[in-house]
């Protein structure tokens, strides 16, 4: 999925409504495969979000034939500030990373500046490097053993002549 980007995320609700899109996706899928299974945890049902019950102005339509949902992204997207902006903006004015003074609402577009880097917290960035430098190693030593293996053969069969 995250090779369907074709451009970087300019605003923060693009990002939203893109990992929001992504999440039904899988969840659409998952549903599918879990009902076929039966392996579904009915804790944790794989439902589209956000429900009608949640945001009825969300949805603009239902089309029957491909069994798609047509949504009202500016709708969604006020949805999801407001089931899950609170929280984060709490979050950011407790870690200090925004200001106090009128943070709510258009905030969270401030929150993601557009670049193509990514956030990635410094031990994972760590493990990143190790795990990588240790498949190169482990890609090298692999590959000494095959051209040795490959010398010896051709000198064993070099004798018997």
């Amino acid at each position: 999925m995250c090779s369907s980007v074709s451009s970087p995320f300019n605003k923060a609700r693009d990002f939203a409504l893109w990992l929001w899109s992504s999440h039904n996706k899988v969840n659409e899928r998952l549903s599918k495969e879990e009902a076929s299974l039966g392996t579904g945890d009915p804790k944790f049902p794989k439902t589209i979000w956000p429900p009608k019950q949640l945001c009825s102005s969300c949805y603009l339509g239902h089309d029957q034939k491909s069994n798609k949902i047509e949504w009202n992204q500016d709708e969604v997207y006020k949805a999801l500030r407001n089931y899950y902006g609170t929280t984060l903006v709490s979050l950011y004015k407790e870690k200090g990373i925004v200001g106090n003074e009128g943070t709510e609402g258009a905030a969270l577009e401030d929150l993601i500046v557009a670049s193509n880097a990514i956030v990635v917290p410094v031990g994972a960035a760590l493990a990143i490097a190790v795990a990588s430098c240790a498949f190169g190693a482990l890609a090298c030593y692999w590959r000494s053993q095959q051209k040795s293996r490959k010398y010896f053969h051709h000198l064993h069969s070099l004798k018997n002549i």
